[in-house]
This record gives structure tokens, sequence and C-alpha cells, in this order.
């Protein structure tokens, strides 16, 4: 317990500093290579709309909120940095959106769906993947965009960027650790897409071929090397 409190205020210490935090410029208007994540995560929880909640998990300024509140969806975005929070309150005050809470901690309530976006390399998955399954309804879905732990780009880009400290379960992140957490931790029909294999930015200057680069990371084989993985799993 003592050991996960530290791991805990260690990720709000470090995702309270403004530098550390994804700019708000983004959330509202997302670059290309974003918005076509985002799809992938919206297309997977569109069929929710109007039946209960989702939860943003990792929610930081709302990269993934906003989306889902522009879509329709009522969110509740859950993260550990108060100042990630009121920053993502202001955003979605000067978009009009106001089917958005925030908190600190998971409900107790059940809800349609827990999403995220570059959240699951922070935690520890045995830890967090039960409690996002006890707070699921029946047949809700969890759905989660993150790195890909395979793929050589992260090991230049996060030390330039990060602190590896945060950012060691990264690991974590390969198709056949999240295929084997989430089964272990009572979730069915577990399904890894991959997107691109170079760093998506620079495929950024266009949909058509961010589009392309993004299959070729789905292709058999290239998959365990993808940039990105969008993973869906149901309760």
């Amino acid at each position: 317990m003592g050991q996960r409190r530290h791991h805990e205020a260690q990720q709000e210490r470090y995702f309270e500093q403004d530098r550390h935090r994804y700019p708000s410029a983004a959330v509202v208007t997302p670059p290309i290579h974003t918005e076509l994540e985002l799809e992938h995560v919206l297309d997977l929880v569109r069929g929710l709309r109007g039946h209960g909640r989702i939860v943003d998990f990792g929610a930081g300024t709302g990269r993934l909120t906003v989306a889902l509140a522009r879509d329709g969806h009522s969110v509740l975005a859950v993260d550990v940095s108060r100042s990630s929070l009121l920053e993502l309150q202001a955003v979605a005050s000067d978009l009009h959106l106001r089917d958005i809470e925030v908190a600190t901690e998971l409900p107790r309530e059940r809800v349609a769906a827990v999403v995220g976006a570059d959240v699951l390399h922070h935690v520890k998955l045995n830890v967090y993947l039960p409690r996002i399954h006890r707070v699921l309804r029946e047949g809700g879905v969890a759905v989660f965009s993150e790195p890909g732990a395979f793929n050589p780009a992260w090991y230049v880009y996060l030390p330039l960027q990060h602190d590896m400290r945060v950012e060691a379960r990264i690991v974590t992140c390969n198709l056949a650790t999240l295929r084997r957490s989430f089964r272990k931790h009572g979730f069915r029909n577990v399904s890894i897409r991959g997107l691109g294999l170079l760093p998506r930015p620079v495929f950024g200057f266009g949909r058509a071929a961010c589009r392309r680069h993004d299959a070729i990371g789905n292709w058999p084989g290239a998959r365990w090397f993808a940039y990105r993985y969008i993973v869906r799993a149901e309760k």
C-alpha cells in the first residue's frame, strides 16, 4: 500500500508541472495524427452514447475527454493531477462542453466504458486493471491508446522529453503482456490494433498519408513493433 501511494504521489508531482502536461492548444485543435488516433477510440465507444457515463482514466488536460464530449458522451475525467483537471475544466468551459465532471479517483458507480490515452504505462496493470474491471457494468468496454513497447523510437524520444522513472512501465505495453494482463483480470474479447511503425507525427501533413502509414502497423508481424496500440476489451 505504501509503495502504491508513493508511486501515485510521484505521478501527481510530475504532472503538476506545466511542462509535463499535454498542451491545451492541442486538446482544442488536435494535430492530424492525434485526431486519427482519437477517431479509433471514438469509433469503439460510439454505440454507447446515451447508455451511461464514460470514464477517461488518466485524463490529464482532456485530450480524450474533450473529444468524447464533443461526440456527445457524458464523461467523468479522472486524474491524479488536480492542476491538469483544472486546465481541462477551463478548456471545457471555453468550448461550452457541459457534460464533463472531474475526479481524482475511479468512481464507485458502474459505467459504460473506461478509456484512456497514454496512461497504462504509468500504472501497475495488476493494480489498476482489476479496478477498471470492477467499475464497468456487465458488457462494458475498456479502450486504451498506448505506445508500443517494442518500437525503438520511444526509447529515443522519451529520455529526451520525459523522466524515464515515470515512463518506465512502457515495457509492459507489448502485445503479449497487454493481452495476458487484460485476460488475467477478467476481460474478454481482447483486441489490439497497431498504428504505424515510424513516429506518427512525421505523417501529420495529411490524413491520407497518416492513414496509410497507420495501416502498416496493423499488418501481421509488423504489429509487434507498432508505434502505438489501440486496445479494446469487454467485461
